[in-house]
């Protein structure tokens, strides 16, 4: 789950038992980790990939690398309560690293000459390795395109390389690229998958390896154009929107998770009775079908300063079309159903074609 590993086939059972176990872990470590994570209910691919995973990584993202296993292999209770705290105040670290070296990987793309290259291809001297892959990741959401991130640092010579990861969108096979450009000479390593990879080069080749980025992307960004869509899986109402339903998917279809995605449900013609920001980034609303009745809050992640966030809370009370994933929201004992909002269009009323307002 945490590595992306496609849950088909086997997997998924694997994967199901997986958490069954867990459930009941003896494993005092992660026993440990999911106390201080704060996971209410039963584990799964969420908490895995978001709260479990990021905290046992963290300790190699701040040079404490060892944490992680010792956290796992341990059987002392104490011992595990002390590791899963660091733990948790390394990956605290992580994100105050990665928020001033996300800010910094923005502020170059929005300042510098490149900004309508296909690809997003940016550098720092002083950038952590560990978390190029990350930002990469939020570059690419914030601007809608593929985005490669590199730090430098020290090769066996005593030498400077430069080591970068790249994060795709639907349609940019990101690999392909990289691969391309080793057997080009550009790149020293260069692989992954579709929407991930990472590769090594020499600092002195980065703008030819710009040049062909945006040759090999544009191509299969053009391509694929007429090919990209988003497969809705159901429409929903707020009204049906219901915390038993949630829990039959969890349950008898689930897990969710690379390669089986969570379901995507439309809501048609929903009416936004508020909308505000949460923390720093995220846009929460409060909706309702059109005819009244039951509101539900909803939630566009990372969402201030893009399309999609400037839509919501710059739209008043207009009726929307919601894409998104509806979860349950678990807290101080009381299941809440909220929806994580995907994409959204404004509604015009009896009219096919809708006014785009975000991916």
């Amino acid at each position: 789950v945490c590595d992306m590993v496609p849950l088909t086939g086997v997997n998924r059972l694997l994967v199901r038992q997986g958490f069954q176990i867990m459930r009941q872990t003896g494993n005092v470590g992660l026993r440990a980790l999911i106390d201080v994570s704060r996971i209410n209910g039963d584990p799964n691919t969420y908490h895995a990939g978001f709260m479990l995973g990021p905290r046992i990584n963290a300790g190699s993202r701040v040079h404490r690398s060892d944490l992680g296993a010792r956290l796992l292999v341990t059987e002392d209770a104490e011992e595990a309560k002390n590791i899963a705290w660091t733990l948790h105040d390394c990956n605290e670290q992580r994100k105050s690293l990665q928020a001033q070296m996300e800010a910094e990987a923005v502020q170059k793309v929005e300042q510098g000459t490149h900004a309508d290259d296909p690809v997003i291809l940016v550098d720092g001297a002083d950038w952590h390795t560990g978390l190029s892959g990350l930002v990469a990741g939020r570059l690419k959401d914030k601007f809608g395109k593929p985005a490669c991130v590199i730090a430098y640092v020290e090769n066996e010579q005593g030498g400077r390389e430069a080591r970068g990861s790249g994060r795709s969108v639907p349609g940019v096979h990101i690999a392909e690229a990289f691969i391309a450009a080793r057997q080009e000479g550009l790149l020293e390593k260069g692989g992954g998958h579709a929407m991930a990879g990472g590769f090594t080069m020499q600092p002195e080749k980065m703008e030819e390896f710009r040049a062909f980025l945006n040759a090999h992307i544009g191509a299969q960004l053009e391509s694929s154009k007429a090919n990209v869509v988003t497969a809705i899986d159901g429409l929903m109402t707020v009204q049906g929107a219901r915390a038993a339903f949630i829990r039959m998917l969890q349950e008898q279809v689930g897990p969710f998770g690379q390669d089986f995605p969570e379901p995507l449900f439309l809501f048609q013609n929903v009416r936004l009775h508020s909308a505000d920001v949460v923390g720093e980034s995220h846009v929460r609303v409060m909706i309702s079908d059109w005819e009244g009745g039951t509101r539900l809050k909803a939630m566009a992640f990372r969402a201030v300063g893009t399309p999609l966030g400037d839509a919501l809370l710059k739209s008043g009370r207009a009726a929307f079309h919601l894409l998104g994933h509806i979860k349950l929201d678990t807290w101080n004992g009381q299941e809440r159903v909220e929806l994580h909002i995907r994409d959204a269009a404004l509604a015009v009323a009896q009219d096919a074609d809708l006014e785009r307002l975000a991916l």
